[in-house]
């Protein structure tokens, strides 16, 4: 069985460095002509603030529409897809998990995690002509500076805190204010998140995160329920749905597979479970997704 085709990190130019700006064309030209076909899961972020021209990228089942002026923020395990033949162009950073300042190196909450839950929240945003300045201008110091860079420690010093600059102005852009950031409800939210993301196929129980957390499901809740408007039940098994979404559509595992992939021993709980959320059945899901999953 074959999964959601995996693209991983590679700097040609400095193996080690966790960074890489570059101009969506040249990404285009480095690859096969057939490299963008398919839905990939990139293992890193991509961050591409389109300049000119207009076209279509599907980011998990959305259809974002990026013309000038679009910024599009693609989070490592998100499945993509470019629309083919495109006239666009963009500046693209590409950067490693790893590469995002630490919180006690940044001192400041709008870092690993909570900077990139904000920017770019909903996939893409479309800047006004203020906010399309000042992160090209982050883009750009980026640029200098990796043309400039020798591969050193000091310039992946540099780039690291230039990285944490733009991803400070894309966070602004998001109309997100610092003081809801700081409270302590975000931060809740946020490493629920983040045990959520790691253990989802193995629990959906609220009482086990908050356990990991630390916290009783009463507080977990209200926190969940004040920053994203939803129980944590809810969105817990909101991740379960978009995981199984993202195997039906582009694998050609067999329902029985993939129900015991995210978490459920019967397949047929699963089919229950995955109508209930979306609406149709798995079967009649895949139907919009043709040639992408049929068995080989």
């Amino acid at each position: 069985m074959k999964p959601i085709e995996g693209v991983h990190y590679f700097n040609r130019r400095f193996p080690k460095l966790g960074i890489e700006p570059l101009a969506l064309s040249e990404l285009f030209r480095r690859v096969p002509p057939d490299h963008f076909d398919h839905p990939q899961r990139p293992a890193f972020h991509l961050l591409m603030l389109f300049s000119s021209g207009a076209t279509t990228h599907f980011l998990d089942f959305e259809r974002l529409r990026c013309t000038a002026g679009t910024l599009l923020h693609v989070r490592p395990g998100q499945v993509q897809q470019f629309v083919p033949g495109a006239e666009v162009e963009a500046t693209v950073v590409l950067f490693t998990p790893e590469f995002v300042l630490p919180d006690e190196a940044a001192n400041h909450p709008l870092v690993r995690g909570s900077a990139l839950d904000h920017a770019a929240a909903s996939g893409a945003i479309n800047l006004d002509a203020d906010s399309y300045g000042r992160v090209c201008a982050g883009c750009a110091a980026i640029i200098d500076e990796y043309k400039c860079s020798d591969g050193s420690t000091t310039c992946a010093n540099i780039l690291q805190h230039q990285l944490h600059v733009l991803l400070l102005q894309i966070a602004r852009c998001s109309d997100r204010h610092e003081a809801p950031l700081l409270s302590s409800y975000h931060r809740t939210v946020r490493h629920f998140l983040t045990e959520v993301e790691a253990h989802f196929m193995r629990t959906r129980r609220v009482e086990d995160y908050a356990d990991r957390l630390g916290c009783s499901t009463k507080a977990l809740r209200r926190a969940c329920v004040a920053v994203r408007g939803l129980p944590p039940k809810m969105m817990i098994e909101e991740r379960v749905i978009l995981e199984a979404k993202r195997l039906i559509a582009y694998t050609p595992w067999p329902i029985e597979a993939i129900a015991e992939t995210v978490g459920f021993g019967e397949a047929t709980n699963f089919v229950k479970f995955f109508c209930h959320h979306a609406g149709m059945t798995p079967s009649k899901f895949r139907m919009r997704f043709p040639g992408r999953s049929r068995p080989e």
